[in-house]
């Protein structure tokens, strides 16, 4: 998934032109595709395995340009993300998929690049600040009762370190597009994941660790809060 979204924006970067300076403040809506897993944290035998788990961040962004070449922006999203659990002898539900639900608040910057005469791109650095919206255990079984995982969440909230490459359209209103591929890197671990064979199990088989690290590809439209201006009428 990360070459297809480096490779879809290339094509966009061949696409652009002038990207204009995106100064002042401005207000939208902006939808990412996501995809995370788990992590090994002893050892993983041999008939289980995981892979990545589509998920979705959406909500509101704030951007103000202060200059050519910074934007500061902030936001809140609604953030669902999670993993996907293979047990590959098992005949009745052999995969248990499941997604955690977080607030978001990020506080990143836009540095402006240039590449080439007239093309330009945007680089994200930032951090964010993550709620668990779940209970401290959660347990997710199969139909048969004998592939049970067993969610402990180690802290509810936890932070992010934020990094992307955007690129941005301005149009004649003010009004700006934005397409981007982003990176959300944890450092802590959220979840511990054990995984149980059978339902009288009162240890866990094996252990895996989550730590919510994402990659993501997004969309936004920003609207120019100056056009929601009234108009000044003067009378003479």
């Amino acid at each position: 998934m990360f070459r297809q979204s480096l490779k879809l924006l290339g094509i966009c970067l061949l696409l652009s032109t002038n990207l204009m300076a995106q100064k002042g403040l401005k207000l939208g809506p902006q939808l990412n595709f996501l995809s995370s897993r788990p992590y090994v944290i002893d050892s993983l035998p041999n008939n289980f395995n995981f892979r990545f788990k589509s998920g979705f961040r959406a909500g509101l962004t704030m951007q103000n340009g202060f200059s050519e070449g910074l934007v500061l922006a902030s936001g809140l999203f609604y953030t669902s993300k999670g993993y996907r659990l293979y047990n590959d002898t098992n005949t009745r539900g052999n995969v248990i998929k499941h997604n955690s639900a977080l607030f978001e608040l990020p506080v990143n910057l836009h540095l402006k690049l240039r590449v080439g005469a007239s093309s330009k791109m945007r680089f994200v650095i930032g951090g964010s600040m993550n709620y668990l919206l779940e209970s401290t255990t959660h347990e997710i079984r199969n139909a048969g009762n004998n592939f049970i995982i067993k969610e402990t969440h180690d802290r509810a909230f936890y932070p992010m370190l934020n990094s992307g490459v955007e690129i941005a359209n301005e149009n004649a209103s003010g009004n700006v597009f934005v397409f981007g591929v982003y990176y959300h890197q944890s450092f802590t671990n959220q979840t511990l994941i054990g995984v149980r064979t059978n339902s009288s199990q009162t240890q866990d088989h094996f252990q895996l660790g989550y730590r919510g690290t994402y990659i993501g590809v997004g969309l936004s439209y920003l609207f120019n809060l100056k056009n929601f201006k009234k108009e000044e009428v003067f009378f003479y």
